[in-house]
């Protein structure tokens, strides 16, 4: 039987191309979920990973900061990381390729503690075609930067001699690293091809208030997008509730879905009962790549997160300043 891969994912987004990725491969692969993903203990115990993912681990790296240095100093870091019970100890031979986005978190430092070769993964989609690369460019600068090379400390962003594969939304554009380390991998097209079982398999992973599957349940729908201004010290909770009761009762005309940002702690099943309310943790591309349909509209107040929207057929911005006015209306008419 051929070996799983292995997925380590810090972002809910990483899970979803992950997940596709595992689906296409035919399923039970291997997924370690950073803490830093919201749920992810119960997403790990809820059975929902089942199928495409034999294995599904939460890694807790702040147990472990990584700090043991000098002579044997990997040896120590790894021994000290799955002794505070960081994370799973890696099974040497137990996986074909080992996937990873963030290799400089403490899972990274931990892959490289076990001479692990792994595939660095785009964090976003053109990451590596990005001009800005401070980052990168600042670490191959460092005065020890060829000490680190020769595994006397860590690089991350690729440069590590462990890191076997890099991949690009398009290899061929990349200048970061030499051409036989780069692979091409579009997340864009991957998420663009997406098939209706792909699609629902996602869905039931990050959804646990189920969409319909009939794009006519959708095509009179409208999607409220919140963001939290209480968070951002601009207004108090009452009157953030106000304006969005009020944008709402403006231009919703049919049944209301929300999908506010994961921020956002505002009870929104409380402020709508009568709404379908979504993860606030599920990465808007669930919306933009797996649903059944589109809905009839989708509407925030002062956020960019319409700028390349596709999940609905009219994207509407409401501005700050108009929204406070139908706010002050809503809050008139509970008052009366």
């Amino acid at each position: 039987m051929e070996k799983p891969d292995l997925y380590i994912c810090h972002t809910a987004y990483h899970l979803l191309i992950a997940l596709v990725r595992a689906v296409r491969a035919g399923g039970g692969q291997a997924v370690w979920l950073s803490e830093q993903i919201p749920g992810a203990a119960a997403l790990a115990a809820s059975g929902r990973l089942s199928g495409p993912f034999a294995e599904a681990c939460v890694l807790y790296e702040s147990r472990w900061p990584g700090v043991a240095a000098g002579p044997l100093g990997h040896w120590r870091n790894r021994r000290g990381y799955e002794a505070a019970g960081a994370g799973p100890a890696l099974r040497r031979g137990a996986y074909r390729r080992i996937y990873i986005s963030n290799d400089w978190s403490v899972a990274g430092r931990y892959l490289q503690d076990c001479r692990a070769g792994y595939t660095l993964c785009e964090d976003t989609v053109g990451g590596t075609l990005d001009p800005d690369q401070h980052l990168l460019e600042a670490q191959r600068a460092a005065a020890d930067f060829a000490a680190r090379r020769r595994g006397k400390g860590y690089l991350y962003w690729g440069d590590s001699r462990f890191c076997r594969t890099v991949e690009s939304e398009d290899a061929a554009k990349c200048t970061l690293f030499p051409p036989e380390k780069l692979v091409t991998f579009s997340k864009k097209a991957l998420l663009e091809s997406l098939t209706g079982a792909e699609k629902a398999a996602v869905r039931r992973v990050f959804l646990t208030e189920p969409l319909p599957d009939d794009p006519a349940a959708l095509a009179n729908a409208t999607l409220l997008l919140p963001r939290s201004f209480v968070l951002d010290g601009l207004m108090d909770q009452p009157t953030q509730d106000a304006i969005f009761l009020a944008v709402a009762k403006k231009y919703a005309d049919g049944p209301l879905f929300i999908k506010t940002h994961p921020r956002d702690e505002t009870d929104y099943h409380k402020l709508f009962p009568q709404a379908v309310v979504l993860e606030r943790t599920m990465p808007s591309e669930v919306l933009n790549f797996c649903l059944p349909g589109k809905f009839k509209r989708a509407v925030t107040v002062q956020s960019w997160v319409l700028r390349g929207f596709t999940a609905a057929e009219e994207n509407v911005f409401v501005g700050l300043e108009e929204a406070k006015k139908l706010g002050k209306n809503e809050e008139l008419g509970m008052r009366n």
